[in-house]
């Protein structure tokens, strides 16, 4: 793909439509096939199309038959964005039923398209890449089903998400529990910063992340054909290829698909809540050095303030005595008045032993915070 130029189909029977999709694909790099029909763009699919730009409403076939046909005729490759005028959860549902990989809804913008077929060519770069990893997840899940019964697969998706530190690796361990039981689906993790979307067949696709969207707002359980929402707060699973044909199977996959929701949810909110411990334990850990180097400076200062009060009082109680010289007081009015000033300055000495006391105390505390923090 990246040495040759990307194969665009446009597939609608308005002809005026057609050129305007058209119109943002001039560029070499692009190789343009308009088709008025969905029999005339299946006739030409061995020019191997890379996007199939395909419009719903068009006589029939209409494009979700189209679509339909093309991938049973093997063409699993290409990216079919589908164009609608109608913009419902169920028009959408039978788009990713047919084989859809995004959506848009009419009147179509050429900056629009432009981009939606960006994100087409990035989806088609990264299937190279996960082709071979999906194979080897769908081994995997096969050889676990063998040995796993259905509780099995519960107890170790819960052992799984203990260890999960991530919510990529949470999303990871409901997918692969979602093949253990041969089902296929899509989940969108709620966190606080973004939400976190993945599908069994790796990143969601931006009709899967609708999908989503207009799932999340449903009931805490909601059955649509062979698909299962679940919703809790932290998390919307989509269950698809439900054995319609086994009611009693039905039935225990719909108790066992909301213990793995509600666990991955508890997991979630662990992860949350463990995340908010730690920047409050950072936030805890700087406010001790601040307050830790804040006492460092009050202790500085109270040493040189009870110093300096020390001087001050020695300084002041000799001067007093060589003033007695010159009063001409009596033995008993200088024994009072040097007794004064020794208590004063006993007094200033108490009350400077006192704040440090406080120092000491606060000293105390710091170490007890930084000890709680550690642990």
């Amino acid at each position: 793909m990246n040495d040759r130029a990307l194969v665009i189909f446009i597939v609608d029977d308005d002809a005026p439509s057609r050129q305007v999709a058209a119109f943002p694909f001039t560029d070499p790099a692009f190789e343009v096939h308009q088709f008025a029909s969905g029999e005339a763009c299946l006739a030409a699919l061995d020019k191997t199309p890379d996007i199939i730009l395909l419009d719903v409403e068009m006589p029939a076939p209409d494009g979700l038959a189209t679509c339909r046909a093309l991938r049973a005729a093997g063409e699993s490759r290409a990216q079919v964005i589908f164009i609608s005028l109608h913009n419902d959860l169920e028009t959408r549902l039978r788009a990713y039923d047919a084989g859809g990989s995004d959506y848009i809804v009419k009147p179509v913008s050429p900056p629009e398209l432009a981009q939606k077929v960006a994100l087409a060519k990035q989806a088609l770069r990264r299937q190279q890449g996960l082709e071979e990893q999906v194979a080897q997840a769908s081994q995997t899940a096969f050889a676990a089903m063998s040995s796993m019964g259905e509780i099995g697969i519960v107890l170790q998706f819960l052992r799984a998400s203990f260890a999960c530190e991530t919510a990529p690796q949470l999303a990871g361990e409901l997918i692969n529990a979602l093949r253990h039981y041969g089902l296929d689906g899509m989940l969108e993790l709620h966190l606080a910063e973004n939400d976190y979307c993945a599908s069994s067949q790796g990143a969601c696709t931006p009709l899967e992340r609708s999908i989503l969207s207009h799932a999340r707002n449903m009931e805490r359980i909601f059955q649509f054909h062979d698909r299962l929402v679940i919703n809790y707060p932290g998390i919307t699973l989509v269950a698809s290829q439900l054995p319609l044909a086994d009611p009693a199977h039905v039935g225990r996959l719909r108790d066992s698909l909301a213990i793995l929701a509600e666990g991955a949810n508890a997991r979630l909110l662990a992860l949350t809540n463990e995340k908010a411990r730690l920047a409050q334990a950072r936030g805890i850990g700087q406010a001790l050095g601040d307050l830790s180097a804040a006492l460092e400076v009050v202790e500085t200062q109270q040493n040189n303030l009870k110093l300096s009060a020390l001087v001050v009082m020695d300084q002041y109680i000799l001067d007093q005595e060589r003033a007695f010289i010159h009063l001409g007081l009596s033995q008993e009015q200088e024994n009072s008045l040097s007794s004064m000033a020794h208590r004063t300055a006993e007094q200033i000495g108490q009350l400077l032993g006192d704040s440090k006391e406080v120092s000491n105390r606060l000293h105390g505390v710091a170490v007890g915070l930084r000890q709680l923090v550690v642990s």
